[in-house]
């Protein structure tokens, strides 16, 4: 009992050193969301005293500024696919909602023709741009490996996959953006 009463008062010392510097750094990653910032704070704190142990000392601010930091990172991607998941719900629920006429059905077909053409010629020109990205786009997004066995076919590091993942995203969304946008409106 007087270990957990060590490691208690040491705990309470490191919290009240690195508490607001925590939630600042949870509060600019994940986009000035209060709410998100206090749960991730909260959370970072609570795997650093389940962890304190194994924790280097001298390094207990960095490990929880990089925690929080990639909590909050990865609380802003969820956030994002979960309401490009309800938006694409909402998509399907409206389409659902639409008379089976034949010119409905006239119309989905030709959205669904020009979606195809489109993702041809985002894909025949990135491959022109760099064949690598579309390697990495192909190997990830289409037969959805998971990104440490696409890194591992295409012998190299998992960061730079996410390096080249995030770059080829990017090339297509200045290129593509208002060709896509108008494909939707």
């Amino acid at each position: 009992m007087g270990t957990k009463a060590i490691d208690r008062a040491a705990f309470d010392v490191i919290y009240r050193e690195n508490a607001d510097s925590v939630y600042q750094t949870a509060l600019r990653y994940s986009g000035n969301d209060y709410h998100a910032a206090e749960e991730i704070t909260q959370t970072a704190f609570m795997k650093l005293y389940m962890n304190l142990g194994s924790v280097n000392e001298k390094a207990i601010n960095s490990w929880l500024l990089t925690t929080v930091r990639h909590m909050a990172i990865n609380y802003k991607r969820n956030l994002k696919r979960e309401v490009l998941k309800e938006n694409l719900l909402y998509f399907e629920s409206k389409n659902d909602s639409l008379e089976n006429s034949s010119e409905n059905d006239f119309i989905r077909k030709v959205c669904d023709e020009e979606c195809r053409k489109l993702a041809k010629d985002i894909f025949d020109d990135l491959y022109r741009m760099n064949h690598r990205w579309y390697d990495a786009i192909a190997i990830t997004y289409f037969l959805e490996k998971p990104q440490k066995e696409v890194a591992d076919i295409m012998g190299i590091k998992l960061e730079v996959l996410h390096s080249m993942l995030y770059r080829a995203k990017q090339w297509i969304k200045k290129n593509y953006e208002e060709q896509f946008n108008h494909l939707n409106e």
